[in-house]
């Protein structure tokens, strides 16, 4: 597989290189970082600052930089089958989405937040725009992952869903790992069934969606047996993006897998609500599987 591995100076994008190592499979690793030029001009380049004050800035934060990647690089060399160090300049979100068009990644593995190779400027929102608008699966590191073996996947019946169920079975990181596969039906306002009237066609909607829901997962997690994975299913309902999360806390996962929902448009893939939610609510890593 082909990997993007975004990287800086930050602690979460340490905490997204680790990642890196959970793979099973040595990927065709490429690290890039970049130094938003513009936003150090912005900042630094006045009449405040002492003459040349913004040159010599930025040649420190290149020099960061290029640090960065070749640490990177020693660092990952021994779980990588290839690694290719690139250095850019530019909005690091559009940065982040050419350079995986370009390199025909498979995967982009950032953190949740970043920095400019430096304590200084943050990258608000990067994380979130590589995710919307991505042309291929993007995992968001959000904390340190010395061990991965409890995912919990979301499904909901949808093709998108059904991607994620394949991006698994093919064992993309290292086993043995629980997984816990987690349909929600969000009321008899939605769902699997038609709007319903009166109490006792709620009760009788919802446990024709539990059951109709339950043999859903039975069959959707059934391409996910015999691999490495230890696979629980349940059943929720309330709001898809809070029960998700709830589910997650609860199940102390590490990561959830979830497909991304959306409309297309142009070239890209915009994220439907409940993914949008979950990535910026979850208290844990989130890999959007495209």
């Amino acid at each position: 597989m082909r990997v993007l591995l975004a990287v800086d100076a930050s602690p979460d994008s340490r905490n997204a290189a680790g990642m890196i190592k959970h793979l099973a499979v040595p990927p065709d690793l490429h690290v890039l970082n970049v130094v938003d030029v513009e936003a150090l001009k912005h900042a630094y380049d006045s009449p405040e600052m002492p003459a040349g004050y913004y040159e010599t800035y930025r040649q420190e934060v290149s020099e960061v930089a290029e640090r960065v990647l070749h640490e990177m690089k020693a660092e990952l060399a021994p779980h990588a089958s290839h690694i290719r160090l690139i250095a850019d300049t530019g909005d690091a979100a559009e940065s982040i989405i050419q350079t995986a068009e370009e390199a025909r990644a498979g995967l982009i593995i950032l953190g949740q937040r970043g920095m400019t190779a430096t304590p200084t400027f943050l990258l608000g929102g990067v994380s979130q725009k590589v995710a919307t608008y991505a042309p291929c699966s993007v995992l968001i590191v959000k904390e340190p992952q010395p061990t991965l073996d409890r995912i919990l996947l979301a499904l909901d019946g949808s093709d998108e869903s059904t991607k994620a169920v394949q991006f698994l079975a093919r064992a993309p990181f290292k086993g043995p790992m629980r997984v816990t596969a987690v349909l929600v039906w969000p009321g008899h306002h939605a769902g699997l069934l038609g709007p319903a009237k009166g109490l006792r066609d709620m009760r009788s909607a919802a446990k024709t969606a539990r059951a109709q829901g339950e043999a859903l997962l039975r069959s959707t997690v059934a391409p996910l047996s015999g691999k490495p994975y230890e696979v629980e299913t349940e059943w929720l309902q309330g709001d898809p993006a809070f029960s998700l999360i709830e589910a997650a806390a609860r199940h102390q996962a590490q990561m959830i897998v979830l497909g991304a929902r959306g409309m297309k448009a142009v070239k890209r893939f915009l994220l439907g609500s409940v993914s949008q939610k979950v990535l910026v609510h979850a208290p844990c890593s989130v890999l959007i599987v495209r």
